[in-house]
């Protein structure tokens, strides 16, 4: 019996792909998301997209809002924690935004940090973004 289950369990873990053999999970937060939550007062949802790409522990990619799109910049992906962050001058100084979270399944949640330092701005608040089905 116990040759029988030893390589049915080996097959299924290789299916499934969620799992290394040393149990690490094997998520990737590689693809396309959209900005899912908070929505803007109106009750509208932003239209934000997110593109990210994994490579080892580097999170590269870019943010786009409307018509602009930003670079993500020290981006770090560790087992299922993402963080990134955007830089933008404009008027007021320098924009620093910082996008932390958790990855589960198909959604990234988790808090953006503001800076503007002109300004003198801080503001945190909470983000949720899904993955695009492709």
């Amino acid at each position: 019996m116990k040759k029988l289950i030893i390589p049915a369990l080996a097959g299924l873990l290789a299916a499934t792909g969620l799992t290394t053999w040393a149990g690490e999970p094997t998520i990737n937060p590689t693809g396309t998301w959209k900005w899912a939550a908070p929505t803007n007062p109106d009750g509208k949802t932003p239209n934000i997209t997110f593109t990210l790409k994994l490579q080892g522990e580097t999170l590269t990619g870019t943010v786009n809002k409307s018509n602009s799109t930003t670079t993500i910049t020290n981006g770090v992906f560790k087992v299922d924690e993402v963080l990134f962050q955007t830089v933008r001058e404009g008027i007021s100084g320098k924009t620093t935004t910082t996008y932390s979270g958790i990855l589960s399944g198909d959604t990234i949640k988790g808090n953006i940090e503001v800076d503007v330092d002109m300004a003198k701005v801080n503001a945190v608040s909470e983000w949720e973004a899904k993955r695009v089905k492709e």
